[in-house]
């Protein structure tokens, strides 16, 4: 109840309350900072150490705006989220639409992932599916389930994505994926180069994508200045897809390098992306 009300504060209000928690955050907890500093350190190693700690310091702005922005996304009006958020070539996903075709959307966390999420469903004529996984604190999840089934959103737990897709199959739709967080050790993954490092992917959005034969589409976010961004659509892959080919994959994992090399702030450097090592293959 305490974070709905604060949602209605006015975004002037609620960007004051992110500078007081950029300062705590950043100076005083320093809420894993050696995590961040790690990643962006090994992500670009030509960078002088200058320019990493003034790329760290506006990541730590970033996510504060991006914290208030997300209590803010509980209660903001459609209108509002219009003028914030420019949505661009969405187009793409409505020639698909006409067509009775349903497609994945990818997309990564680039801030701010919430607000694309709303504008993104405000905008489409299709119903759109964010794919999510279930918190184990139960207030955030219903917290978050309710502010993500906004503006014709209908979010679905990770376990029943395939169950839903193929309730859907005769209904044009949208599924959306923020397919580049760290996969557990026991998932199918996908090895690819990232930054240069070996990396591991899921490659459940492609299985999927074989398996329906749907188009893949990319939504690439930047912030313009604070408190508004914009998103645009980009084609990835459609079938007919290769079964042991993962074209889809790399191209998904090019264009969130090239979002993340244009603007490094704006990418999610709080989690430890480069956590598991490739298993060694014995050589008999």
């Amino acid at each position: 109840m305490v974070l709905r009300w604060i949602s209605y504060l006015p975004m002037p209000v609620l960007y004051g309350l992110s500078n007081l928690l950029y300062v705590l955050v950043y100076y005083v907890f320093r809420y894993r900072f050696q995590v961040v500093k790690s990643n962006m350190t090994r992500a670009f190693p030509h960078k002088e150490s200058k320019e990493i700690a003034a790329d760290i310091k506006q990541f730590y702005r970033n996510f504060c705006d991006y914290i208030v922005e997300t209590l803010k996304a509980i209660t903001i009006s459609g209108s509002e989220l219009k003028q914030r958020v420019d949505v661009r070539g969405a187009e793409l996903m409505e020639a698909y639409f006409s067509q009775g075709t349903s497609v994945l959307a990818l997309t990564s966390h680039q801030f701010n992932w919430e607000w694309l999420l709303l504008a993104c469903s405000q905008e489409l004529s299709a119903p759109l599916h964010p794919v999510y996984k279930k918190l184990n604190n139960s207030y955030f999840d219903e917290l978050i389930f309710k502010m993500r089934s906004r503006f014709n959103c209908q979010p679905i737990e990770m376990q029943e994505t395939l169950r839903c897709i193929k309730s859907q199959r005769k209904v044009p739709s949208a599924y959306g994926f923020l397919a580049d967080q760290t996969p557990l050790p026991d998932a199918d993954i996908y090895w690819s180069s990232f930054f240069g490092q070996e990396t591991a992917f899921f490659t459940g959005t492609e299985r999927i994508a074989k398996m329906t034969n749907y188009p893949v589409l990319f939504i690439g976010m930047k912030k313009i200045k604070r408190g508004h961004y914009q998103m645009r659509f980009e084609k990835v892959s459609e079938p007919p897809y290769m079964e042991n080919d993962h074209t889809t994959l790399d191209r998904y994992i090019e264009k969130i390098e090239k979002q993340i090399t244009e603007r490094p702030a704006e990418w999610l450097w709080s989690h430890r992306r480069w956590k598991h090592k490739r298993p060694l293959v014995a050589v008999e």
